[in-house]
């Protein structure tokens, strides 16, 4: 989505105002008063509040899609390194692997609260969000996860272990304050963020070596 200046402010600081407080909480005119606009630019630009919340969702697909290209690249790129059951537990590890230090990030937390309060009340923006970012990691896991169980699992039970796996990596954005409290660290730094991916790494090896196991 390639937002004009004024456009990507409003943006910007509604995705913030939206994930702090909900979208019936949040007024056009506190979000115009903290991007420093009148309240009819939002009325110009985006029609009203709704506009505005569909495009936000809209920015947030679009910003979850470009953090989550290299890694999907990636992931692809170990798959065909190796091919079959080996070649598939290669890409996933590589996919959560990288997911997790993407979800790491100080700069996904505006977008991060956003998603977690359409994930809680879902809104016709979440499907936006899912069908233009969280779909093809969805779908891309489910076959991988199927190859490496050789085929066993049932539609329902691959879908529910593919989100299984992916909350593996959300848990620690989702849960960030839990984390800061449990490992007593101040900051989320290049060190952190290794630990964090180090053991969603080896969490979800055990999970697939297990998966793998039963076939």
């Amino acid at each position: 989505m390639n937002a004009r200046p004024a456009e990507a402010r409003l943006i910007e600081v509604a995705i913030e105002q939206f994930g702090h407080n909900g979208m019936s909480a949040v007024g056009t005119r506190a979000i115009a008063d903290a991007a420093g606009m009148q309240m009819s630019a939002i009325t110009y630009h985006f029609g009203g509040k709704q506009g505005l919340y569909r495009a936000c969702a809209e920015h947030i697909a679009a910003r979850l899609s470009d953090y989550l290209a290299p890694v999907l690249t990636l992931a692809e790129a170990r798959e065909a390194e190796s091919g079959g059951a080996a070649g598939a537990r290669a890409a996933l590890l590589a996919l959560l692997g990288g997911m997790a230090t993407v979800m790491m990030r100080d700069e996904i937390a505006p977008i991060s609260r956003f998603v977690v309060r359409e994930q809680m009340s879902p809104t016709p923006a979440f499907d936006i969000i899912y069908d233009g970012a969280m779909r093809r990691v969805v779908d891309h896991m489910g076959v991988l996860v199927q190859r490496v169980a050789g085929g066993a699992l049932s539609t329902e039970e691959l879908r529910v272990r593919s989100i299984a796996l992916l909350g593996q990596v959300f848990v620690f954005r989702f849960a960030r304050a839990a984390l800061l409290r449990a490992t007593g660290w101040e900051i989320i730094g290049v060190y952190e963020i290794e630990a964090v991916r180090q053991a969603v790494l080896a969490h979800s090896a055990a999970i697939l070596a297990a998966l793998e196991a039963r076939t």
